[in-house]
């Protein structure tokens, strides 16, 4: 048989990936043997899986051809092409994430690889023509076994894009090893054996695949160790699909769940005690020397091991801290929990909410990190600090955080008990040697091990901190969000696998009344919630997913409990019952038993024992079912799209308006109504022409009133009507309706909504969208009815941004003596300059002054206090100020380029900062202030130096300025100390609760 030049090569490079396919079949085959069942998975892997991957590699073969092809022809730019379109679909993908999330930095790198891969494929262009034959065969080999090893053994389950790119290497350069065997002799019949082995690999993938789907332990070794057979694995999944994970759902599992969530047993009492619960990032279980890890890492938690109950196996839902502390702190699954439904319905009761409202104070101490994984899905409990009254959120060594925490607790009242909440950031990566925590020996993990010691000595602070503060008694939760790979399964770091290394956490609980004991049934720290919950006799909610671990604090637990825990990432699914783990895999549905008691997760045990997979499996696809049927909404998903304020349902929604059922329509209507979206008017108005029912016609008669940019006045009517004679929802809806189009007649029924919504003492509490809602029509209108209720509101903290815009938007005078208050106390830095902008445009220009001097001395000052000053035009010479904007300096003499003043400090002897406005770029200011050398300054903002002038002690400060241009302004203001934390707020009984709410009935303040 004779081939063209074209086919033949074709034919090389497939028979050059047919020998990598082998070559990769017994390396897995030796390296991973123990992994193996039996030596017959093997055999199975050359012949069901070698097929699809030697068929996946086909286009590839032709592709190498066509792109050797240009490289002979000269067309060296087009083969650079190529590699420039290759090196920028790397970069997209590997810069898809937090750490190159801004265009600034990923532009760049998308440009650079892009360059990179232009100068590859110019250089593989030049070598395919000029590099010897056999240079090129030694060379391409050495290549593809670089390329092999780093796509098996360099981050694995991490940057896809980059292994993607790594594979497409490995098979360029096994191609270009066989391009000198052209002229061979056997190149013909090499050739020829090797398209008809691919044609018959292309014939035998769909019954391979199907072959192949029932062996999960085969499938699961070769997609995380084989690169070449394990997207053959992937690709197999799609050409014959495993049964769904979560097909099952059987009353077996059902009741299962039920058996394992017991709630309420109140086998321990921790009525009146303190809670502490320390977690402590990417710490996994087997660093802990109480685990039985033989470096000394941990002595506080040890310690606390010993006075009470470790649990040996402990899983974290998720190994993502975003997750995992959303799971922690909620009790439920929150992974698939997000995806089903809006998170401030499914996040709003916290365990830091629900002891509040049973008479609890609360603190927490956690960095910004906590939210950084998929940040947009936790943006209620980033924004309302998980719930806690008093919250400090920012990055801090372990110094400030022990000072931190230490001045908390010394200051916090003892008439309630306390929940406290502290998330350690260490040992996150990148991982810190501490010098007074030194390993050595193991360079693997000598600096981890460092940054748990450091972790545990902060862990030991928090115990003698509150042992000295607080009274007697303290439960003690010491836990972490997730593990840590070092390898273990040829991985890094955390978020891409289940196992042990992963998921596995310490746990250690002691409190009054516990002896010392290991736990070995399996728990999860989702169940922390339900058992804090239980030990204080509150009833656990319905929809808290963890169980009550009572029974195993307290020893009464039957012995046969075999424990339950899930944990998830996107691609993987762990359950464990007993000794048991089973570890699925989603995108390739493989599911493998491992026996912990035998094997540390590296042989299955899926052929001993097929009905307790089968079991199990049934059981994990009942957890996450069962998440969807408590937390989905029942309602077609474009209405529970709008329902959440998605504007892009809109049009989705609009055919429900002709639905055969009423309910739908109605509903259908409000959500028009909601999402203010004029291109569903035509259906709106069909339906208000033609629906008999009368709800349905209402609410699109406001919908079309409140998104139509000219009245029509019979619609008008209607809405007006409704103000009269509507429902309550009816006519609270046109009140607001006709409120935003400046019509005030509704007035009443708004300011009555506002009071029952959000009022003192609100009967029907409302959510924030709403108030925001209503606070737009009061402006609309100019209420002044509703300014008395909008003062009170200043005090909720969530509002409070919006209340101050509205109060100066409506500018009633009234509000002003208010304001004037809120921003003489006001914490939050990032109220004070809307509070004080608000003040200016109510006429308080002159009860600003002092606040405005108070924060631009505080340690950290107010960034637009000198910008606010100056617009109230309060930089005056008797208040310590120059501004040139209302008198411009004096021509200087010749030959003098100096600017000088003399300015009067308010309180000497006293600690002094200069303020300086400086012209936009100018970034240094040099001098002298009373004959000294002016002392180097920071720039905060873009264009405010500060100055720490260090004593005063002349009631007349001289400043000289070397260069007469760039200073706009000069304000001299005294050191101040930063406002102390208010106390927590009042609290009063709620019998209809069943325990203590916050008088405001909103969440407390923090820091």
């Amino acid at each position: 048989m004779r081939l063209r030049p074209f086919d033949r090569d074709v034919g090389l490079v497939l028979a050059a990936f047919v020998a990598a396919l082998a070559a990769e079949n017994v390396a897995v085959g030796l390296l991973y043997r123990r992994e193996f069942v039996s030596t017959f998975e093997i055999v199975s892997a050359r012949w069901h899986l070698s097929p699809v991957a030697l068929a996946l590699a086909v286009p590839v073969a032709i592709a190498f051809v066509l792109i050797d092809r240009l490289a002979v022809a000269g067309r060296g730019g087009a083969v650079a092409f190529v590699g420039a379109l290759g090196g920028a679909a790397t970069a997209v993908g590997v810069s898809n994430g937090r750490r190159m999330a801004g265009l600034v930095l990923r532009v760049p790198f998308v440009v650079l690889l892009s360059l990179l891969g232009a100068l590859a494929g110019f250089a593989l262009a030049r070598i395919l023509v000029r590099t010897r034959p056999i240079v090129l065969a030694v060379g391409g080999v050495v290549v593809a076994l670089a390329a092999w090893l780093v796509d098996a053994t360099v981050l694995p389950r991490l940057y896809p894009a980059f292994h993607l790119a790594v594979f497409f290497v490995f098979l360029f350069a096994a191609a270009a090893a066989v391009r000198g065997a052209r002229s061979s002799f056997v190149a013909g019949p090499v050739a020829v054996a090797a398209i008809v082995l691919a044609g018959l690999a292309i014939a035998a993938s769909p019954g391979g695949a199907l072959k192949a789907r029932g062996e999960d332990n085969l499938r699961r070794i070769l997609s995380e160790h084989a690169p070449f057979l394990g997207r053959g694995v992937r690709v197999a999944a799609q050409l014959a699909p495993p049964p769904p994970l979560d097909e099952d759902d059987d009353a077996t599992s059902r009741a299962t769940l039920a058996g394992v969530r017991t709630t309420g047993t109140h086998a321990v009492d921790w009525r009146g005690h303190d809670i502490v619960v320390v977690t402590i990032d990417a710490l996994r279980a087997d660093h802990v020397s109480a685990y039985g890890y033989p470096r000394t890492t941990t002595p506080n938690i040890d310690a606390l091991a010993k006075q009470g109950v470790r649990f040996d196996r402990a899983y974290c839902p998720t190994p993502h801290t975003s997750y995992s502390v959303a799971s922690l702190m909620t009790g439920k699954y929150m992974k698939p929990l997000l995806a089903l439904s809006p998170e401030e319905d499914s996040t709003a009761e916290t365990w830091a909410v629900q002891l509040r409202r049973y008479g609890y104070r609360t603190a927490a101490f956690y960095p910004p990190a906590v939210f950084f994984i998929d940040e947009h899905r936790f943006r209620h409990l980033r924004d309302e600090n998980l719930g806690f009254e008093y919250a400090k959120v920012e990055f801090a060594k372990p110094e400030l955080r022990k000072e931190q925490i230490e001045r908390y607790l010394a200051g916090a009242p003892k008439d309630k008990p306390l929940f406290l909440w502290v998330h350690l950031f260490e040992p996150h990566e990148p991982y810190e040697s501490h010098p007074e925590h030194p390993f050595t020996g193991d360079p693997r993990f000598d600096a981890y091990d460092s940054e748990i010691a450091t972790a545990d000595a902060l862990v030991g602070d928090v115990v003698a901190s509150v042992g000295k503060n607080r009274p007697p008694g303290t439960v003690f939760v010491v836990s972490a969000d997730h593990g840590e790979e070092h390898g273990d399964h040829g991985g890094r770091y955390h978020g891409t696998t289940v196992y042990e290394e992963q998921v596995r956490v310490p746990l250690v609980v002691a409190a009054p009344g516990l002896a010392p004991r290991v736990v070995t049934t399996p728990v999860q720290t989702i169940d922390l919630l339900a058992t804090s919950l239980a030990a204080l006799e509150v009833p656990v909610p319905p929809r808290v997913r963890g169980r009550d671990l009572g029974p195993l604090l307290a020893g009464t637990a039957p012995k046969d409990d075999d424990g339950l825990a899930f944990a998830e990432t996107d691609d993987y699914t762990l359950v464990a019952r007993g000794a048991d783990r089973l570890v699925c895999q989603r995108k390739i549905g493989s599911c493998t038993l491992f026996d912990i008691t035998h094997d540390p997760e590296q042989r299955s045990a899926v052929g001993d024992r097929p009905g307790r997979v089968e079991e199990l499996r049934k059981l994990g696809a009942a957890i996450q079912k069962e998440t969807g049927r408590l937390e989905a909404s029942t309602m077609p998903e474009a209405l529970r799209r709008a329902m959440q304020g998605d504007r892009d349902a809109a049009e989705d929604v609009a055919p429900l308006l002709d639905d055969a059922k009423v309910d739908l329509r109605r509903l259908a209507a409000r959500a028009a109504y909601a999402l203010r979206a004029p291109e569903v008017r035509p259906q709106l108005e069909r339906a208000l022409a033609k629906d008999e029912d009368d709800a349905v016609r209402h609410w699109c008669a406001l919908a079309i009133v409140r998104t139509a940019e000219t009245d029509d006045k019979a619609t008008r009517k209607i809405v007006e009507d409704l103000l009269k004679s509507g429902t309550a929802e009816e006519k609270l809806a046109a009140a607001q309706t006709l409120a935003e189009r400046g019509d005030a007649r509704g007035e009443g029924e708004l300011v009555a909504r506002w009071n029952a919504a959000f009022g003192p003492e609100a009967t029907q509490p409302g959510e924030p969208a709403e108030a925001r809602e209503l606070l737009a029509a009061f402006t609309r209108i100019k209420s002044r009815a509703s300014v008395p209720l909008l003062v009170r509101a200043l005090e909720d903290v969530e509002l409070r941004p919006y209340v101050v815009t509205a109060l100066a938007d409506i500018g009633d005078a009234r509000a002003k003596a208010a304001l004037v208050k809120q921003l003489a106390e006001e914490r939050y830095v990032h109220l004070r300059p809307l509070e004080a902008r608000a003040l200016l445009k109510l006429g308080g220009r002159h009860e600003l002054f002092a606040p405005l001097a108070r924060f631009a001395g505080l340690p950290d000052p107010m960034q637009d206090a000198l910008a606010i000053a100056r617009e109230g035009r309060l930089i005056t010479y008797d208040r310590g100020g120059k501004d040139y904007q209302l008198a411009p300096p004096k021509p200087a003499a010749k030959g003098d380029d100096t600017l000088k003043l003399e300015l009067p400090f308010a309180k000497p002897p006293g600690q002094g900062r200069l303020l300086l406005a400086l012209d936009p770029g100018r970034t240094v200011v040099t001098g002298t202030v009373n004959g000294a050398p002016l002392p180097e300054g920071t720039l905060v903002g873009e264009s405010v130096y500060v100055i720490e002038l260090g004593e005063l002690k002349s009631p007349h400060t001289q400043l000289v300025f070397n260069g007469r241009t760039g200073i706009q302004a000069a304000w001299l203001v005294p050191r101040s100390a930063e406002i102390p934390p208010p106390p927590p707020r009042a609290w009063k009984g709620d019998a209809g609760a069943g325990g203590l709410l916050p008088a405001s009935g909103a969440p407390g303040e923090g820091l």
